[in-house]
């Protein structure tokens, strides 16, 4: 279709979905953006002259933004009007927290993602206020959290139209058990997964909701779901150890996961795949997206009220207790307390119009726990 697709925030997984996406024909212009100027255009023209290597030319250009200037980005929004914008920006990456020393990092994952989800809201709420003052068309895909993300910015009707990546990541990993154990190749294979961001970082003991078929045949019950989370689980381990990581894990599968999403809504393909927070709901689905419509695509045996209540019951894994009407986020109180005795954090309720002030204290946080 005609129009740009911007991608916002290029560092580790946003540099990869630009490098994907000036591999791809028949996308009109790409625009990249960042608040970093010289490393946004030095990883733009690194993408341009990749893609330059294997007989690509894109249009492709970079832009300074600064997402906490509204006014300025909503300038630059009317200037390039996208017809999709791809949000990978972060105060502070997921992988980060790993980073510290184990026995640190170790007590966290047993708080989950919900607590850090300010890191990932804060960027995203001033872009989607730009977005709404800008009053152009465009469709936002948010790689930044979506799971928790997304359903606080509902409650402000600031919702973006979708997320991806978190359980979709598990569909190829269960298409590979399934295609091995029965010698089927993988491409017949076809998964209906319900399930929050938590079924993923507990190893699959969150809660969730699986439909399986290999050539068209149920064979859910063959893989019960004691035996399939460690299948799974060996499937996708990137031998990370005891000692965590020094920099980014690999990112590539998920920035596939995200682009696939974004090119779906670009080119209007009506695709029926798995993504993270519809209509600003917790939780991933099967959707089929389009550039009018993000359908959730469930089965006869499983209604909306049950799946949302699935992806409530995951949210308590990660960490989230409840999303309040007014956007706020409140932690559950095991989450709460382990940040308190392990950060010296201690706040369960993130309102909205705090996030960015909550942000800067948890960075501030891990900064010391570092030192």
């Amino acid at each position: 279709m005609a129009g740009s697709i911007l991608v916002v925030g290029l560092g580790d997984l946003g540099f990869h979905i630009l490098q994907f996406l000036t591999r791809v024909t028949g996308i009109s212009k790409v625009v990249a953006a960042d608040v970093n100027k010289e490393i946004g255009l030095v990883k733009t023209r690194d993408a341009v002259f990749g893609a330059a290597q294997q007989g690509f030319y894109p249009d492709t250009s970079f832009t300074p933004m600064n997402l906490y200037d509204i006014d300025e980005t909503v300038e630059t929004l009317q200037r390039e009007k996208p017809a999709v914008i791809c949000n990978v920006t972060s105060l502070m990456s997921w992988w980060v927290r790993h980073t510290l020393p184990a026995e640190v990092y170790m007590k966290l994952d047993e708080a989950g993602s919900g607590p850090w989800v300010p890191m990932h809201l804060s960027l995203t709420h001033s872009l989607m206020q730009a977005v709404k003052k800008s009053k152009i068309d465009t469709r936002v895909v948010n790689c930044s959290f979506p799971d928790g993300v997304n359903p606080v910015l509902g409650k402000a009707g600031l919702a973006p139209t979708i997320g991806g990546g978190n359980t979709a990541l598990l569909i190829p990993p269960i298409k590979m058990v399934v295609a091995e154990k029965l010698k089927v190749p993988m491409q017949t294979v076809d998964v209906s997964f319900v399930g929050h961001h938590s079924v993923v970082t507990t190893g699959m003991k969150a809660p969730y909701w699986v439909k399986i078929f290999a050539d068209n045949r149920d064979v859910t019950d063959m893989f019960p779901k004691e035996k399939l989370g460690a299948l799974v689980m060996e499937a996708r381990s990137r031998g990370m150890g005891s000692t965590g990581w020094t920099g980014p894990p690999p990112q590539q599968a998920t920035a596939s996961c995200f682009l696939r999403n974004v090119l779906a809504i670009y080119f209007d393909k009506r695709e029926l795949l798995h993504a993270s927070g519809p209509h600003g709901l917790q939780g991933g689905y099967p959707v089929r997206l389009s550039y009018d419509n993000v359908d959730v695509v469930l089965p006869e045996e499983l209604t909306l009220k049950e799946a949302t209540q699935i992806n409530a019951d995951g949210a308590k894994f990660d960490g989230i207790e409840a999303i309040k009407s007014d956007g706020t986020l409140v932690l559950t109180d095991r989450a709460a307390q382990i940040m308190r005795e392990t950060l010296g954090y201690d706040r369960q309720e993130y309102p909205l119009e705090e996030t960015t002030t909550i942000a800067r204290e948890l960075l501030e946080t891990v900064k010391n726990r570092k030192a």
